[in-house]
């Protein structure tokens, strides 16, 4: 079974600061959003699809960054990729606060946790970050949104 995930998390409250054409944000649990990088975001703002995880670029695209530069400023937030078939896949993360990279990018297996944690979320009784927040509800990025 597929898994593709692409979006930016946030607190909530940070991503509605600065409105975007086509945007959808989805409230998540524990206190954080996402906006989910649908096909007709990708379309209206010129965004390569999964460039970390899928193209394998080893810096952000400058679409994506000066998009997360502009939404962090003083915040904090993280830009976040998944790709997985049949249990193989992998994940992409960079954080961003205050206008600049925190960390990343990073491409790995627990890349969105690591930055989920970096935001505060916590696992609690959950497997992990991810499911904590509820990051496993939808299995494709364009569900968030119907």
């Amino acid at each position: 079974m597929a898994y593709t995930l692409q979006a930016i998390i946030a607190k909530r409250g940070v991503l509605n600061r600065h409105p975007l054409e086509g945007a959808n944000l989805v409230s998540l649990k524990q206190g954080y959003e996402m906006l989910p990088f649908t096909d007709s975001f990708i379309k209206k703002h010129q965004i390569p699809f999964l460039p970390l995880t899928d193209e394998g670029v080893e810096q952000l695209p400058e679409s994506i960054n000066k998009l997360c530069t502009v939404l962090s400023k003083e915040q904090q937030l993280a830009y976040v990729e998944a790709e997985f078939f049949g249990g193989a896949g992998t994940q992409a993360c960079v954080v961003f606060e205050n206008g600049e990279t925190k960390l990343g990018p990073m491409v790995n297996e627990s890349a969105i946790n690591e930055a989920l944690s970096v935001l505060g979320a916590e696992k609690t009784t959950h497997y992990d970050e991810f499911e904590a927040i509820g990051l496993d509800v939808h299995r494709d990025t364009n569900e968030w949104v119907k």
